[in-house]
């Protein structure tokens, strides 16, 4: 933990280095200036074009007129209040998982916050909360902060400051690839050998590394790719609005409706597979987002421990412990819990016999 800890805060400081450099750099070629127009020649901004009656399409050059300026639209125009919706969502879904976990609910009840988030930032909004592309998005921000949003950023604070109170919530609460782990896999898990699971423990570190830096240096969003979940995501969008228009009596397009290539199902068929023999492969050992959640939950106000007068060192939060972030020292004999790996998933405390987590 510590080395992850200090790896990422040693990319993170290159970051804003980096950032900070680029937006003083005197040798960097300045855009060129755009041309002066004429104030004759200055564009007018195009007025709302109305579909005509019939009456005034009378003649051939009114008609030819009409089919020269119509243009179909695509998509609908998306509803200026989605952003505060989304936000809305977000922190409703944190609140519910924080009092789940201050309350110790039964970690079989957690289905509740999963299904919730996997259905509205899943299904109905296509995954807009993706934690690889948040990252990238924060990142471009610290070079051309016009490009990210008020909301955007909001959003990507919001799981961060409740890390910082309780630890990584956003996991079990709010992130849609979380939820579709949870829901869909993790109920064989293997627990892997201890190198190997401190091995894979690295790429985070290297993927939020990439991440940043392909965002600070090229306003790059190819490392979204990453997400092995986002056809399911798009699939289930498109059919649900799809659904959604057809009620309201919309055009709908004929056919069989498709998402992505062979090797998008693939990929996504393969990510579940493996969800189901080792639990949150990817958000262990691939989401960077993951990462800044876990330096902030080291750091937690309140963070999740085991009381040693009340343990009985039966062993079994550590056995089903399905990160494994409990471990016990081999000097004492005492258990304690990672809060950098910890997800408060319930699972310790719903098997410990002496409520001896806290």
């Amino acid at each position: 933990m510590n080395f992850s800890l200090r790896l990422t805060g040693a990319w993170l400081a290159l970051l804003f280095v980096v950032a900070a450099a680029d937006a003083d750099d005197p040798f960097a070629a300045a855009a060129p200036a755009a041309p002066a127009v004429p104030a004759a020649q200055e564009p007018i901004a195009p007025k709302c074009f109305v579909i005509p009656s019939a009456e005034k399409l009378g003649n051939n050059a009114q008609i030819t007129n009409y089919r020269e300026q119509f243009s179909p639209t695509l998509y609908q125009v998306e509803w200026s209040g989605w952003p505060v919706l989304d936000f809305t969502m977000l922190a409703a879904m944190l609140l519910l998982g924080a009092v789940m976990v201050w309350r110790h609910v039964h970690f079989r009840r957690f289905w509740i916050p999963a299904s919730l988030t996997l259905f509205y930032f899943g299904i109905l909004r296509g995954g807009c909360i993706c934690p690889v592309g948040s990252v990238t998005q924060m990142s471009v921000g610290l070079v051309h902060p016009e490009l990210v949003g008020v909301f955007t950023a909001l959003m990507f604070l919001l799981p961060l400051a409740v890390a910082l109170c309780m630890g990584r919530v956003f996991c079990v609460a709010g992130c849609p690839l979380g939820a579709m782990q949870h829901l869909l896999g993790g109920h064989h898990s293997l627990r892997l050998p201890i190198w190997l699971e401190r091995v894979l423990r690295g790429f985070p570190v290297l993927t939020l590394a990439a991440t940043a830096w392909l965002g600070v240096r090229g306003v790059c969003m190819w490392v979204c790719l990453l997400d092995p979940y986002k056809t399911a995501f798009f699939f289930g969008y498109g059919w649900l609005h799809r659904a959604i228009n057809w009620c309201q009596g919309g055009l709908v397009e004929p056919g069989f409706f498709w998402v992505g290539d062979w090797s998008a199902w693939a990929i996504l068929i393969a990510s579940l597979l493996a969800g189901f023999w080792i639990y949150r492969p990817f958000c262990r050992f691939v989401c960077p987002y993951g990462m800044l959640l876990g330096c902030f939950a080291s750091v937690a106000f309140k963070r999740r421990r085991i009381s040693q007068p009340h343990c009985a060192n039966c062993g079994l939060c550590e056995k089903h412990c399905p990160v494994h972030a409990i471990t016990r020292d081999p000097v004492t004999q005492e258990f304690s819990i990672s809060s950098f790996h910890c997800i408060q998933c319930n699972r310790c405390s719903s098997y410990c016999r002496k409520n001896g987590v806290c």
